[in-house]
């Protein structure tokens, strides 16, 4: 049969089917099309109607009977005479009628219905998941307009109401429905739902987050060990390189702050994930509790079915059935016939709203409005609880901000390498140009320069070591107050923070009991109304129960009230027949008594008279009292009639008779004999028959109480029967009942159990922060101890710094009363007793000196400067860091190593002998690598390189073998450093113009770990720029 839409069936607002397309990929079929098959005769859906009279006419028995409940139940409702549902009604004569007037004629007729889809038991249509599938008619023949061979299925309906609430189970229980089917119906690949499919992809977002998280925090170590950019680089391999892993940086920084990272393993994208898959499951959950509860209840159209034909089936007892009585007419020859008639007010031959009941369309209604009534339910209980999955699962997806686009940080090596060089190449100019003109007076005013500057530095030397002796005596307990002033705000803000700490924990704390416990009465809420709603459910039972047994007892009583005053009513009637009987056998023994004495007294006077004539006379006589006898219980009038008849006939014969009596005088008393003889006769035959008419009455009786007796035994085998049937629908409801308290302790369970591991999850995420945060801060300190440690020891002599705890500088240092104090922000305050003072700021790259006065002098730290020596407390011996003879005769830093002389001195700061470059050269060396190898000749000795890393002095230092280890002291900020200044290992750029030193194959200590990800080239790749 054809798929169509069958009114009032319709999609409108179907979030029912839209809920479970979008939370598990089962596309079930529209609800407009469920009915389209299940259509029976004359387009009556979910059955099949056929109209047939009531065989026979009922008896007087049966007519006065329709106000028992017992023939009710006999001759309507469910599966009464092999048949789903049947309706008896009283009809028109002649059609069907509506209203009629007492004293209307009418005709029991019978709507025989077939539900379409029913199962081959005895229960009425109930709930529960069932298997649908395609069914014929039974009959084997036409059925009032349909063919024998129309095929009906009820398998689009089934995927609906189930297919769907076993969609959410698969999805509940296994996670995925991949591969789910019901029904004949399968989801596609495509459209499967995975709810692990959520971790895998928040797994996926942490791996990117924390990849692009750590190799930011490598790249700007790299970048920062790398220092400033320096005029020398520009336009040389150097720069090229510099500007390559300030561009990593920016792209790296880009992609982090894209994909952000949440805590050491986890990102915010892989968290919103996982937070939207337990919405998604909780939605699924709460969908699927609305639906079970549906489907076992009212889940069935045919439940609604029945229910709607329930109530005509009461509508017509009432105002139909009950309204009608038979009356019954009796002709002249004994013969009754009767008919049915409306015999009290309020008769209806029709069902509002749906008609007349013998039209077919009435019948059709009566099916849509069963479909009504179920679509109804659907839309209050499933389509509002798929709606609410559908908010709460968008709800959460908006709260989810994920990226729309990735953008990339482009980085032109290029064009920065042709910008250096031609800034480059300006610079050389300028300076080129400069350098000729000043050449002949910068030689004539150097000797002079160097004498002034001698004799200034000199003076400026003493004055500054009077000062700082007054200004750190002075300042020493400024100092020293300032210091405990500061340790007292640390040691306060550390407990501030550790109460601020305590009192959010103990506030999260709080929460969270509180949320328990908000959770536990609201569980203990849900029980106890489940409770209440069982204990109503079982109260409404056992009323129903009640009023049940109570009309069951009514029935009963009135059956049997009825059954004793028929019996009072048969005997009374059995004893009026008996009395009848015998007042009409007393009265025909007396009519033949009298009839014997007038024979005899005839006989006397007509004896003389009438002989001749006696034997005819008795014949007459005997032929008359046989008719007399045939016909004596039923026509005792026409006897009385021919009684007179022969009476004068007798007088008329006798008158004749006189005339011949002498001559038949023998022959009378022959055949007065002969009649003594047959009158006797005739006594016995009807003596015999008044016997056989008592035995026939008392085998009337004795059939009339077993047929009442049988009609007992039925009686009660119905009754128990009933009460059989009500025994186990209580049963059923009981287990049904056992088993919706069953299936709600197991999903309070699982809630306590899911609620139980939130909170375990809760408690080790709190400690996993907390463990985190500990050793986050630890990390901190440690850091910032080792690094104050490595600038305290890296500082030059004479800096007058204290040197803390287990840390002693060489001899010859400077003296050592100054104070040291470590500050939060990293930086390293130096105090003075003549009230001076020196703050080192590695990640400013500044030191700020303090003079006694109050005077502030800001010097810049270097890439590549060894710290000064002065830091206060005097000099041991040298210029000033700042005067030209520092960096040589070019005045600028050098950027290569440095070679000590034998006395360990290494005063000599310029580019004199031994370093391999000539004067004045502000670059590097000719054949000298990044590295810190050479081409040229070295000199004797141990090479020393003297840089800034995260603005402290650092050395480095070789062995002269070349082939042994190097000594390293950095200051690392979260990755190795090389020998070679914290640089990453790279191939020698610039080439290679001589033979290399042993520098070339020596063994490091230490490596940076390569990330295939940044250094990693491939075949076909952008030509190198380094080194061209």
């Amino acid at each position: 049969m054809a798929e169509n839409v069958v009114y009032p069936a319709d999609s409108v607002d179907d979030y029912w089917h839209t809920a479970v397309q979008v939370l598990t990929g089962y596309v079930m079929p529209k609800r407009e099309l469920l009915f389209g098959s299940l259509v029976g005769n004359d387009s009556i859906p979910l059955m099949r109607v056929e109209f047939s009279d009531h065989d026979g006419e009922p008896s007087n028995a049966v007519a006065d009977a329709v106000d028992d409940l017992n023939w009710r139940v006999e001759n309507s409702g469910w599966r009464v005479e092999n048949t789903d549902f049947v309706v008896p009604f009283y009809s028109g004569k002649s059609g069907p009628i509506a209203e009629a007037p007492t004293g209307t004629k009418v005709k029991m007729k019978k709507a025989r219905i077939t539900l379409l889809g029913t199962s081959s038991t005895d229960s009425a249509p109930a709930g529960g998941v069932v298997l649908g599938g395609e069914f014929k008619s039974g009959l084997g023949k036409d059925f009032q307009g349909q063919s024998k061979d129309t095929t009906w299925s009820n398998k689009a309906l089934s995927q609906y109401s189930y297919g769907g609430g076993k969609a959410l189970e698969q999805l509940l229980y296994n996670g995925s429905t991949l591969h789910f089917s019901w029904n004949d119906l399968a989801v596609n690949d495509a459209d499967a739902v995975d709810l692990d499919s959520f971790a895998r992809n928040a797994q996926a977002f942490d791996r990117v987050a924390q990849f692009f998280a750590a190799r930011t925090r490598e790249l700007k170590d790299w970048e920062f060990d790398l220092g400033k950019q320096e005029a020398a680089w520009k336009g040389q391999a150097a720069g090229v390189f510099k500007d390559l892993i300030h561009g990593l940086v920016r792209t790296y920084e880009s992609y982090s702050e894209q994909f952000p990272a949440s805590g050491t393993i986890h990102s915010t994208y892989g968290n919103d994930l996982r937070k939207f898959q337990v919405d998604v499951k909780n939605a699924a959950d709460r969908l699927h509790g609305k639906w079970d509860t549906w489907q076992l209840l009212t889940g069935n159209p045919l439940r609604w079915l029945h229910d709607v034909l329930l109530d005509v089936t009461d509508h017509v007892w009432r105002h139909n059935i009950t309204k009608v009585r038979y009356q019954t007419n009796y002709s002249p020859r004994g013969y009754s016939s009767g008919y049915h008639y409306v015999k009290y007010d309020g008769f209806s031959g029709a069902v509002s709203p749906y008609g007349m009941l013998e039209q077919k369309d009435t019948w059709k209604k009566i099916g849509e409005e069963a479909i009504r009534r179920w679509q109804r339910c659907v839309q209050d209980v499933l389509s509002a609880a798929g709606k609410q999955a559908l908010i709460d699962v968008e709800n959460s997806f908006n709260d989810q901000k994920f990226p729309e686009k990735i953008t990339t940080e482009s980085v032109n090596l290029s064009n920065e390498l042709a910008k250096d060089q031609a800034a480059r190449d300006r610079a050389e100019a300028l300076k080129a140009k400069a350098d000729a003109e000043e050449k002949d007076r910068q030689a004539r005013e150097e000797a002079r320069l160097a004498r002034e500057e001698a004799e200034r530095r000199a003076r400026e030397a003493e004055e500054k070591a009077r000062l700082a002796q007054e200004e750190a005596e002075r300042r020493q307990a400024e100092a020293e107050a300032r210091a405990e002033q500061r340790q007292r705000e640390a040691e306060a803000r550390a407990e501030a923070k550790q109460r601020e700490a305590e009192a959010r924990a103990a506030a999260k704390q709080a929460e969270a009991e509180a949320k328990q416990e908000e959770k536990e009465r609201e569980a203990e809420a849900e029980q106890a109304e489940a409770e209440r709603k069982q204990a109503e459910k079982e109260a409404e039972q056992e009323a129903r129960q009640e009023r049940l047994q109570a009309e069951q007892e009514q029935k009963q009583a009135e059956a049997e009230a009825n059954r004793a005053e028929k019996e009072a009513e048969q005997e009374r009637k059995q004893a009026e027949a008996e009395q009848r009987a015998e007042q009409k056998q007393a009265e025909a023994e007396a009519k033949q008594e009298e009839k014997e004495r007038e024979a005899q007294d005839r006989h006397l006077l007509l004896m003389n008279q009438a002989r001749a004539d006696r034997e005819e006379q008795r014949r007459e006589q005997e032929r008359k009292q046989a008719e007399a006898e045939a016909k004596q219980e039923e026509k005792e009038a026409e006897q009385e009639a021919r009684q007179e008849r022969l009476q004068a006939e007798q007088d008329r014969r006798q008158a004749e008779a006189e005339a011949k009596q002498e001559e038949k005088e023998r022959e009378a008393e022959a055949e007065q004999a002969e009649a003594e003889r047959k009158q006797e006769e005739k006594e016995a035959e009807q003596e015999r028959k008044q016997a056989e008419q008592e035995q026939r009455r008392i085998h009337t009786e004795s059939e009339y109480r077993d047929r009442q007796e049988e009609k007992e035994r039925e009686a009660e085998q119905k009754q128990a029967a009933a009460e059989a049937k009500q025994e186990e629908r209580e049963a059923e409801q009981e287990a049904r009942q056992e088993r919706l308290q069953a299936e709600q302790d197991r999903r309070q369970a699982e809630a306590e159990a899911k609620q139980e591991e939130k909170e375990r999850e809760a408690e080790a995420k709190q400690a996993e922060r907390e463990t985190e945060a500990r050793t986050e801060r630890a990390e901190r300190q440690a850091e910032a101890e080792k690094r104050a440690e490595r600038q305290l020891r890296d500082l030059g002599p004479g800096s007058g710094a204290a040197i803390p705890d287990g840390l002693r500088l060489p001899e010859g240092s400077g003296p050592g009363s100054g104070t040291t104090t470590l500050n939060p922000d990293g930086s390293v305050t130096l105090d003075y007793p003549d009230g001076s003072s020196r703050t080192i700021d590695p990640s400013g790259g500044e030191v700020v000196t303090t003079l006694p006065d109050g005077t502030r002098i800001t010097e810049p730290i270097h890439p590549g400067e060894p710290l000064p020596t002065d830091l206060g407390g005097g000099t041991s011996g040298g210029g000033s860091p700042n005067s030209p003879d520092s960096f040589g005769a070019g005045g600028e830093e050098e950027l290569y190593d440095r070679v000590l002389d034998s006395s360990g001195g290494g005063a000599d700061h310029g580019l004199g002998a031994g370093n391999g470059a000539g004067a004045g050269m502000p670059m590097l060396p000719m054949g000298t690598r990044i590295n810190g190898s050479s081409t040229g000749g070295g000199a004797e000795g141990e090479r020393v390189r003297g840089t800034v890393d995260d603005g402290q002095a650092v050395t480095t230092r070789r062995s002269p073998g070349g082939r042994g280890q190097e000594e390293v002291s950095v200051a690392g900020r979260g990755s190795l450093a090389t020998a070679s200044g914290g640089m990453p290992y790279m191939p020698p750029m610039g080439g290679g113009g001589g033979p290399q030193t042993e520098s070339a194959d020596r063994e490091r200590a230490s490596w940076l770990e390569d990330d295939e990800d940044v250094w990693g080239t491939e075949e076909g790749g952008a030509p190198a720029v380094i080194g061209r």
